[in-house]
């Protein structure tokens, strides 16, 4: 079976949930760039590569797809609880190893850059936003 760009979207359109998280989690980022005052372009891209990958190519693969289906099965008590523990994980590692804040902003940066450019090329495909639909 041939893959397109295409089947990187979902069978449905995007909701307003979606585009409300993905635009004020970005806020978040943005601000933190602006308290920093250094990016590090290399962690930017190695966060856009990794992110726009797993959202679109590698979603689309047998692995991905099993992946999507267990994280929508658990239910949202379920998935809330990964997040949350996944949260608790990365912010504990950041009291045992030092990382870099720089690093980790910046590939933060560049996660949020390609999941605002994965949702408007969604838009664009749907030419629809939960039954808002564009002339």
């Amino acid at each position: 079976m041939v893959r397109t760009v295409s089947d990187w979207f979902p069978d449905r359109s995007p909701t307003w949930g979606e585009i409300t998280i993905v635009l004020f989690s970005s806020f978040g980022t943005v601000t933190s760039l602006f308290d920093l005052g250094t990016i590090s372009w290399w962690w930017v891209a190695a966060g856009f590569v990794l992110t726009g990958t797993a959202a679109g190519p590698a979603g689309t693969t047998t692995v991905g797809k099993r992946f999507g289906q267990w994280f929508r099965d658990i239910g949202v008590t379920g998935r809330a609880s990964a997040i949350i523990l996944f949260a608790v994980v990365v912010w504990g590692t950041r009291f045992t190893v030092d990382v870099p804040v720089v690093g980790v902003e910046s590939f933060v940066a560049g996660m949020w850059v390609a999941l605002i450019l994965y949702l408007l090329a969604y838009i664009v495909k749907t030419r629809e936003i939960d039954g808002w639909r564009t002339g």
